[in-house]
């Protein structure tokens, strides 16, 4: 029997050995770290290595030999005891990441109708595989929206004057931002006590020994402690 002659043929990408056709110029780890060391230093101003570490839910050992990886492809800098840097490179390379990451998250909640407090890990996972020109498709297709679900700005070079709730003064009147811990259990507990961005409420007290913060949300008496008035970030409104 002469064999068909079929058009129907496997991408490229899909054929056996041939995996490396679309692989990016960097492993899916080495991003994620790099990811989060821009993270941790939008946050916090610095990512020590402890700090990584449980970023990334890593022994230290396992960051810092990561950490030595990303210093010899000229993406970060590490010197012990200090905080990690990203080189140029490293931060250019973020950058692309986080907007990936937050145009992902709006379309999986605005276009799928996935929940707006189950999208960030899934949107972790296909960020790496994902090219910028469709990212850039989705994002006009969203209507170039200014921020992601959770507030955060789709352009990382935008500095939105927030400060984070723990260092907001007793007595001011504030307006939630954004959020920057993503995680499904913490936009949950956020969702019930109502801190969603756009929210105002009343910073009422403050305990400095425990780090509780005493709110007024929409006439509800509220307390959170350090993980909320680190990660909920506010403008003062008075």
């Amino acid at each position: 029997m002469a064999r068909a002659d079929l058009s129907l043929r496997v991408p490229p990408s899909c054929r056996p050995g041939d995996h490396n056709k679309t692989r990016r110029a960097f492993p899916e780890t080495v991003e994620e770290y790099v990811e989060g060391i821009f993270k941790l230093h939008e946050a916090f101003g610095r990512a020590t290595m402890g700090e990584l570490a449980d970023y990334m839910q890593v022994s230290a050992g396992s960051a810092t030999s990561m950490v030595k990886k990303l210093a010899s492809l000229g993406l970060a800098s590490y010197t012990p005891y200090k905080s990690v840097e990203l080189t140029p490179d490293g931060i250019k390379l973020a950058k692309v990441l986080t907007r990936t990451h937050r145009v992902l998250k709006s379309f999986l909640v605005e276009m799928v109708g996935l929940p707006w407090n189950d999208v960030h890990e899934l949107a972790c996972k296909l960020e790496h595989y994902i090219s910028v020109d469709v990212i850039e498709q989705m994002y006009e297709r969203l209507g170039r929206p200014k921020t992601c679900p959770h507030g955060n700005p789709m352009d990382p070079d935008v500095h939105d004057g927030s400060i984070q709730l723990a260092n907001a003064k007793v007595g001011d009147t504030l307006r939630v931002v954004k959020l920057t811990n993503e995680s499904h259990d913490f936009l949950r507990f956020i969702e019930e006590i109502g801190l969603l961005p756009g929210t105002e409420f009343k910073a009422v007290g403050s305990t400095e020994f425990d780090g509780l913060v005493h709110l007024e949300i929409r006439g509800t008496p509220r307390t959170v402690g350090r993980e909320v008035s680190r990660h909920v970030w506010v403008h003062c409104v008075n």
